[in-house]
């Protein structure tokens, strides 16, 4: 599987560039708590997701269950389909 970037991270990205100063500073204040905190969420249920569908897929590999293997690997083309 490729290196995901998916959607959430860009966006987390943009917020960061918006609210660092010229030092690299983060200023961060309620607004800017507002826009991350349910990216951060949305970032944790991805990784959530992502790892629990690797893990099934290798016990599934070790069992060889291959037809579950290979449902997990589509779960996972979906997710990265998901990234630009």
């Amino acid at each position: 599987m490729a290196v995901m970037v998916h959607n959430v991270h860009r966006e987390l990205a943009k917020i960061v560039q918006m609210i660092t100063d010229k030092n690299g500073n983060l200023i961060v204040g309620q607004p800017e708590l507002a826009l991350i905190l349910p990216l951060l969420k949305q970032n944790y249920e991805l990784v959530y997701e992502i790892d629990g569908l690797k893990e099934i897929a290798f016990t599934g590999q070790m069992l060889d269950q291959m037809d579950l293997v290979q449902h997990v690997c589509e779960r996972l083309e979906e997710l990265e389909v998901q990234c630009t």
